[in-house]
């Protein structure tokens, strides 16, 4: 009897969490702590926190399962490198 895997990605059984979000998450919480506890920055710290929660939801985007990937896509086609070629006719 074997066992298989949908995938090889760590999933930690909840809402296909993975070990990369968690690994993303944190630090954004503790800044978030940090900034909205002991500095006079608590507006900016909610929503840098809201931005981060947004970046976390999940959606259907092929294989892309969270919105930083998505996001992560999006800037990676608009930086990538541009090739013009010009031709004149006649």
């Amino acid at each position: 009897m074997y066992i298989t895997l949908k995938s090889i990605k760590r999933n930690l059984g909840f809402k296909g969490l993975e070990v990369l979000d968690i690994i993303i998450s944190l630090p954004m919480i503790i800044l978030f702590i940090f900034f909205f506890c002991f500095t006079s920055l608590k507006i900016p710290a909610i929503v840098g926190l809201m931005i981060g929660i947004f970046c976390l939801l999940p959606i259907n985007v092929s294989k892309k399962n969270r919105m930083y990937k998505v996001i992560e896509l999006i800037i990676n086609y608009l930086i990538r490198e541009k090739i013009f070629i010009y031709k004149k006719k006649g």
